[in-house]
């Protein structure tokens, strides 16, 4: 569809959507290269985060400005959950990323979240899945078993794929924005990139590169 501002010069930014439909709609959205998992008293677990029982007790904020600092939202998704399993040795996280699942244990020092981003950083910088530093080697330990030697593809995989990248997507808060209503906008790399909100437009505006990946 031509822009209705005239703009139609593509962005490419590094960006993979898929077109999803759910309750009879059709969606987009982004595909990212991993998750963040933590696990969080705030959340409803037993034991992590809980001084009570031994461990460093933590605020969500102590990863949430991490991530937000960083400005990994188009790349790393950040969830705090309740329990993920192995309390014993708690606190815990889980990454998944590029295709792996990385677990960590025992992150009861608050120097560690800084490392586990910067570890995440790294391999996203590499396209690949990086041996941890030696900051972290003592709290990374396999949680799952390996899969069956035979080959292992995920489900869906490529379903969906519109190819769209950027185009109409807030790059902030990642929602797909009409430009037939979209209030908010600016112009850049001879493409006019919507927003959902003001906000989303100011935080672009102050680091519009953090938002494009490549």
């Amino acid at each position: 569809m031509p822009d209705p501002h005239g703009v139609t010069e593509p962005l490419d930014v590094g960006l993979r959507t898929l077109k999803l439909e759910a309750r009879g709609e059709m969606f987009r959205v982004v595909q990212l290269r991993g998750n963040l998992f933590v696990c969080s008293p705030a959340n409803g677990n037993c034991c992590c985060g809980r001084p009570e029982k031994g461990r460093m007790p933590f605020e969500n904020a102590l990863y949430e400005m991490e991530w937000e600092r960083r400005r990994l939202r188009s790349r790393l998704h950040l969830t705090f959950s309740g329990c993920l399993g192995p309390c014993a040795v708690g606190n815990n996280a889980l990454l998944q990323i590029l295709g792996r699942s990385i677990w960590f244990k025992d992150l009861n020092d608050a120097a560690l979240v800084p490392a586990l981003f910067d570890y995440a950083e790294a391999m996203l910088a590499a396209g690949r899945v990086l041996p941890p530093p030696a900051a972290l080697a003592s709290h990374v330990y396999e949680r799952y078993l390996p899969p069956p030697e035979a080959a292992y593809e995920p489900l869906g995989m490529d379903a969906g794929q519109d190819g769209e990248g950027l185009d109409h997507l807030d790059p902030v808060c990642l929602m797909d924005v009409d430009p037939s209503t979209a209030r908010h906008w600016v112009d850049y790399q001879g493409r006019r990139i919507y927003f959902c909100a003001p906000s989303c437009r100011k935080m672009f505006l102050a680091a519009p590169e953090a938002y494009l990946p490549k």
